[in-house]
Parts: structure tokens; C-alpha cells; sequence
């Protein structure tokens, strides 16, 4: 395939790409092109997981890199996601790696458990923050929110209480959460979801990129609230 035909053939692929009409227009294409595009896609597919795999271990190994950012949208590209089938990938412990905000409760401190404990199956969230070590053990706070599916990537967020778990006594935590009296909602779009990794901008511009903690559980952080 000469450069011409190269170009001509790219210019054809990105038409029918953006088409609706993909799977019929794939049979215009000559035999040639056929192999081209299938290589090409092949080729797309490996580089978005090249990105993927790349953030994840950032993510790990240097969440303050600034590389985060650049690779983020690389990996939002062409990521296809639809929460509504991904009820598996979406639910467990998440810990947040890295964050746009300035805040510092709303970014990775490597002195910090920062996490978000997603349980779909009762269509509620958890934001928990903690010292590492022994004394987040002993303290926690804790923002419990209802969850709303909206479509594919949106998920509603409406905070309903906050305050503080502390240690056992009795067998029992100490909760001390009170209802939010005026209703905070905001909502998540959901942009990148694999089995470890998982991307969402808030409705104030914030993107967080958060990886799953199979390592805990959803029920630890709730059965202290439902004692």
C-alpha cells in the first residue's frame, strides 16, 4: 500500500468510525483495507491499554507525578464505559491516588486512608478519611451518601450524614454521625473502569483517579454505622 492509498484509506476508516453505520461500511473496504483496518484497531486498542497499564502504575508507584494528568486522558479516549452493566467493577473499596483539587482532604497524602466505599447493592457511598497506623484505628471520619444511576457515566451523589467513628467499646464502635440538615447533591461521571482502576470528574471540575483495594472489605467500613 503506497502513501496515497495509506492516506485515502485512513480518511475512509475515520469516516466509518464515526459513523453509526460501522459494521455495513466495514464491507465497502477491499480485502487490503479489511487487513489495514484490522491491524490499525488492533494497534488503537493496544495503546489505550498501554495507557491504562501506565496510569495504574503510576498511580502506585508515584501518585504525585505530573504524568498523571497527560495519561489520564489518554486512557479516557476511547475508554468505553457503562456503569450499568458494570456493577461488579464499580462496587468495593476504592482509594484515592490522585486528584486535580487543591484540597487536601480531597487529594492523596501518603499519611492519609483516603477511600470510597461504593455498596450499589443498597445504592449508598462512603467517603472515609483516616491517619494511617494506629491512630486510624482509633479515628475516623466519615461521610455517608445515597447513590442514583443515572445513565451510563453519571452517578447522583446526595450526602446525607457526617461525623466521626471512633474505637470499640462494648464491642461496639463509637458513631457519632448527624443528618447534613440542608441536602448537598452533586454527581460523578464515571470515565475510565477496569477490575483495578477508576476515573470520574465531579460537578465542580474535580477529577479523581482512585484504584480498588481488593484487600478490603465494603462491609468493614458499613457494619460500624449499622451497629
Amino acid at each position: 500500500m503506497n502513501k496515497n492509498t495509506l492516506i485515502i484509506t485512513l480518511k475512509k476508516f475515520t469516516y466509518f468510525i464515526c459513523s453509526s453505520r460501522e459494521t455495513e461500511n466495514y464491507y465497502t473496504l477491499s480485502t487490503s483495507e479489511k487487513q489495514f483496518y484490522y491491524h490499525f484497531i488492533l494497534l488503537i486498542n493496544g495503546l489505550i491499554m498501554n495507557s491504562i497499564s501506565k496510569l495504574i502504575e503510576t498511580l502506585e508507584k508515584s501518585p504525585k507525578s505530573k504524568k498523571i494528568e497527560k495519561l489520564i486522558k489518554l486512557s479516557e479516549f476511547e475508554s468505553a464505559v457503562d456503569i450499568q452493566n458494570q456493577f461488579e467493577r464499580l462496587m468495593g473499596v476504592w482509594e484515592l491516588r490522585w486528584s486535580s483539587s487543591k484540597s487536601s482532604v480531597l487529594n492523596y497524602s501518603p499519611l492519609l486512608n483516603n477511600f470510597q466505599i461504593l455498596d450499589l447493592d443498597k445504592s449508598r457511598a462512603l467517603n472515609f478519611l483516616s491517619p494511617k497506623g494506629f491512630l486510624g484505628k482509633l479515628l475516623s471520619t466519615n461521610i455517608l451518601a445515597k447513590l442514583d444511576i443515572i445513565d451510563q457515566k453519571r452517578i447522583n451523589v446526595t450526602f446525607e450524614k457526617a461525623g466521626i467513628i471512633g474505637p470499640q467499646v462494648f464491642g461496639k464502635n463509637m458513631v457519632f454521625l448527624s443528618e447534613i440538615k440542608k441536602a448537598q447533591t452533586g454527581w460523578l461521571d464515571t470515565t475510565v473502569l477496569t477490575d483495578k482502576l477508576r476515573v470520574c470528574r465531579g460537578y465542580k471540575g474535580t477529577t479523581f483517579a482512585l484504584l480498588k483495594r481488593e484487600d478490603l472489605l465494603i462491609a468493614d467500613f458499613f457494619n460500624p454505622i449499622n451497629n
